[in-house]
């Protein structure tokens, strides 16, 4: 399908409407820096001497993406926790964060529970579900989200407000309002580029030529979290398997794979993102591995931040992964929005 295929077929395709939560999340943005932060939030920022942010999936990479973005700038570490346990070090000087969009992420729940017995403080976000109950019947602040999305369509309220209460509790320097302002209009920019039938629309072409291979993203250190969300927007949007590492780590180990099978080789589609603050060495190890093993995949793909601020450009890769995404399911004819698998797997786990 061309582009105006696709126009005429999105209802058909995409009942659910992702398009609108994809087009529209510069307004989603907005509308987070606008959501309310608990007025009394008891904790006690001198104790901290580690974060650790609880989720799962979409609620996950709000954690990811706040610890890159504060990656400078946090005089604690922040761990993301994917598990039903949590760390040894977690205590009475740790701050937990327990994210999940529905309320009712298992694994997170059993994270808390944990967290609660550690002596930990504590602070949810979520839109609904247990988590804002037993916040509530604990006492824990809590920041209330609006509901009725996929959670990785609601990465705005999974991120924004948390690092505005970063922000807020003196944890960061960073202008974090400045940095959203100028976000917001980025995003919006890229989704009317995005949005439209132009050959400047990056986004449909390169959806168009991954489809029948294997994605395989390579990132440098600082946007890992933009690589595991490209990973997880393509399976969950377009039913597409990926593959996500960073370097420089996969110079020490993955780029001997690339020799081997060259008829599955030339099924891959390589990505690289780019950003270009890295370190000099690392820019260095991109250009050589990509002359090294551009030759053996069908495509070579080369995408790189855009902005002014360390929030803006992580934006910027996140957003053109989103829409490549979208696009990828919509030119196979998959539905973006539902993710059944995921759905049959939770209930024979509740059996």
């Amino acid at each position: 399908m061309n582009f105006s295929e696709v126009q005429q077929r999105l209802k058909q395709i995409d009942p659910q409407n992702m398009w609108q939560a994809v087009a529209g999340f510069g307004d989603q943005v907005e509308e987070a820096s606008r959501i309310d932060l608990p007025v009394t939030c008891p904790i006690n920022t001198q104790r901290i001497t580690n974060i650790l942010f609880c989720g799962m999936g979409g609620s996950a990479i709000g954690g990811d993406l706040l610890a890159t973005y504060f990656q400078n700038d946090l005089d604690v570490p922040l761990v993301v926790n994917r598990n039903y346990t949590i760390p040894g070090f977690v205590g009475e000087n740790s701050l937990v964060v327990v994210s999940s969009y529905s309320g009712n992420t298992k694994e997170t729940l059993s994270a808390f529970e944990a967290a609660e017995e550690s002596g930990a403080q504590i602070i949810g976000i979520s839109s609904n579900g247990e988590v804002e109950n037993r916040m509530q019947a604990s006492g824990y602040p809590l920041i209330s989200i609006p509901g009725g999305m996929q959670p990785r369509a609601a990465l705005g309220f999974s991120f924004i407000p948390m690092a505005r209460l970063f922000k807020q509790l003196e944890l960061v320097h960073t202008e974090v309002a400045a940095d959203i302002e100028e976000t917001i209009g980025q995003i919006r920019k890229l989704s009317e580029k995005y949005g439209s039938d132009s050959e400047e629309n990056t986004a449909f072409h390169t959806a168009r030529d991954i489809i029948g291979t294997v994605p395989v993203v390579y990132t440098v250190p600082e946007l890992e979290v933009v690589g595991v969300r490209w990973k997880g927007q393509l399976a969950e949007n377009a039913h597409i398997l990926a593959f996500h590492n960073r370097l420089p780590e996969m110079n020490h180990n993955e780029i001997m794979g690339w020799d081997q099978q060259p008829d599955f080789l030339s099924n891959i589609s390589l990505i690289w993102l780019r950003d270009d603050s890295s370190h000099p060495g690392v820019l260095k190890r991109l250009t050589v591995t990509s002359d090294l093993i551009g030759a053996y995949p069908k495509n070579v793909m080369r995408f790189s931040t855009e902005g002014a601020s360390w929030m803006t450009r992580l934006f910027s890769l996140i957003h053109l992964g989103d829409w490549i995404s979208l696009y990828a399911a919509l030119l196979q004819e998959v539905d973006p929005t539902p993710v059944e698998r995921i759905s049959l797997l939770k209930s024979r786990l509740a059996e």
